[in-house]
């Protein structure tokens, strides 16, 4: 037998799944665009930290060249 109030609540309840999976849909849009955006960012700051590191690693070369340097000056005082 044909039940107009069963099959209205029926539709009613696909309708609201519908729009939740339509709001999920859109959610994980968000979040791969999000996701795409920290990518980003990180891939940025990796780069940041392999030129700091260089920058460190130059920065000690320079440092124990002063050291050399300085270590040979005073070596040519004591001997002067």
């Amino acid at each position: 037998m044909y039940n107009p109030i069963k099959k209205e609540r029926q539709l009613e309840a696909l309708e609201i799944l519908e729009q939740k999976i339509l709001k999920l849909l859109n959610s994980v849009d968000i979040l791969k665009q999000e996701n795409k955006k920290l990518a980003d960012k990180v891939k940025e700051k990796e780069e940041e930290a392999r030129g700091l590191k260089q920058e460190i690693k130059d920065l000690l070369a320079e440092r124990d060249q002063v050291k050399q340097k300085v270590a040979d000056l005073i070596k040519k005082a004591e001997e002067f």
